[in-house]
């Protein structure tokens, strides 16, 4: 009996993983279907590049966030 509550156990852990790998498929599919969105998100990379962006911690220490939110 161990044995077979031991594969139950690993085909619920495997189905949960399908379930939640599944969805963020859908999810990347849902992305990519919106070019607005897409655009916006290669926008943001560029100037992540360009070095256009500051540290989260620096935005945070300026705007006397930093007791406030954990990241």
């Amino acid at each position: 009996m161990k044995v077979m509550d031991a594969l139950l156990t690993l085909e619920e852990e495997l189905l949960a993983k399908t379930a939640r790998l599944m969805g963020e498929l859908i999810e990347t599919i849902e992305i990519s279907d919106d070019k607005e969105l897409v655009q916006d998100i290669e926008d943001a990379l560029s100037e992540v590049k360009e070095g256009k962006t500051r540290p989260l911690e620096n935005l945070m220490r300026e705007l006397g966030l930093e007791d406030q939110v954990q990241i």
